[in-house]
């Protein structure tokens, strides 16, 4: 027969978070390569990335578009 009070829920306990793996810092050589790889893309980005046409200027005419004419013709 039940009675009033139901029985009370086990408490779950979370297991501990497993801990990180240490960071392996870089050495030297390998921070300046980095370094320097970064540099040369951020100077590749300079100013090439705002030029628009190649050195020689611009290779290929845009197509022409076909415009909607007017009143429907």
């Amino acid at each position: 027969m039940g009675g009033l009070f139901r029985a009370p829920k086990p408490v779950i306990v979370a297991p501990p978070p497993a801990p990180a793996p240490a960071a392996v810092a870089p050495t030297p050589a390998q921070a300046q390569q980095a370094a320097e790889t970064e540099s040369r893309a951020r100077s590749r980005r300079g100013l090439e990335g705002t030029i628009a046409t190649s050195d020689r200027g611009v290779l290929a005419p845009l197509p022409a578009v076909a415009r909607k004419s007017l009143l429907g013709e």
